[in-house]
């Protein structure tokens, strides 16, 4: 599998070391924005907890493997979401900085002059493009929660608090990338993505007493 670039020509957060990756975190410089990219890292992160844990039920829980399954399958879908949503976020904000002329946007050519219009047109592109990955980063959030409240339920009583610290994880990236789809500036209160942002996050809090047994009202 040949090592994913991004446009500027610095590898992407899955390629680099955990210390690199919380240094662009950090710094106000490597990357523009971040919350995005750390809802999505925080998500795959829940996803692969879980799927430990499902593993380590196998001898117990009959539906172990399907567990694992779907766990990485998660953790996957939240993978790609990393460095897609911290992409999305750099156009966007290349095109709301830019001068007219395209410099620096991956959108259009350097010495491209782009017209007043062109350029607005573009900009919302690139916002409801980042608004969607948002939302995206939420509902596998949710799905997460989801799965590792069930896991958290069969697991062996020894497994159950590392299981709950997933659905915790999974419950804040889903609450926290919910925020970030409301907080769009092309989205409207009563815009579908806004709703189901609410919705999907509402979910995971579900999830979350469902782990701990609480029936829901």
């Amino acid at each position: 599998m040949s090592e994913t670039v991004e446009p500027h020509g610095t590898p992407g957060l899955l390629h680099r070391s955990l210390n690199e990756v919380l240094n662009v975190f950090a710094s106000p410089h490597d990357m523009l924005g971040g919350g995005g990219p750390a809802a999505a890292l925080t998500a795959a992160t829940a996803a692969a907890l879980t799927a430990k844990i499902a593993r380590e039920s196998r001898t117990t829980w009959i539906e172990a493997g399907g567990a694992v399954a779907r766990a990485e399958t998660l953790r996957i879908q939240a993978q790609a979401l990393i460095d897609r949503d911290a992409e999305a976020y750099r156009q966007a904000s290349l095109l709301l900085g830019s001068d007219g002329t395209g410099h620096g946007s991956v959108v259009a050519p350097a010495a491209a002059v782009i017209a007043p219009q062109e350029r607005e047109r573009r900009v919302g592109e690139a916002l409801i493009y980042a608004a969607d990955l948002a939302l995206a980063i939420a509902d596998a959030a949710s799905e997460i929660a989801w799965l590792a409240a069930d896991v958290a339920r069969e697991c062996p009583p020894g497994l159950r608090p590392d299981a709950l610290t997933a659905v915790a994880l999974a419950e804040a990236v889903a609450a926290s990338a919910a925020r970030l789809v409301e907080v769009n500036r092309l989205l409207q209160p009563g815009d579908p993505r806004v709703t189901t942002a609410g919705e999907v996050a509402q979910s995971a809090a579900q999830a979350r007493d469902h782990a701990c047994g609480v029936r829901s009202a």
